[in-house]
């Protein structure tokens, strides 16, 4: 398991209420960020990290679109970039 999974795993719950208390978003940017959820979920089931350049891309791409209209969710999905660089991710 990538070491300080757990910290990642607390932002990501962060990031799951943040979705939940944003309903405005969008399905399509809803739909992204889940999609982006669910691979850094996979890498950290399996602690392999091929293939997250993808992840990455995602993030960036969400915080471009939710970045003057929802700015707790773009500030969590901010953290979660960082926190997956960190792991490097």
């Amino acid at each position: 398991m990538i070491k300080d999974a757990q910290s990642l795993r607390e932002i990501l719950d962060e990031l799951h209420t943040a979705l939940q208390e944003s309903p405005d978003i969008g399905d399509e940017g809803r739909a992204a960020l889940l999609r982006a959820v669910a691979e850094i979920e996979e890498v950290l089931n399996e602690g392999k990290v091929e293939g997250t350049a993808t992840i990455r891309q995602q993030l960036s791409q969400a915080i471009g679109q939710f970045e003057e209209s929802h700015p707790k969710l773009t500030s969590v999905v901010g953290r979660v970039a960082d926190a997956l660089s960190d792991l490097g991710i």
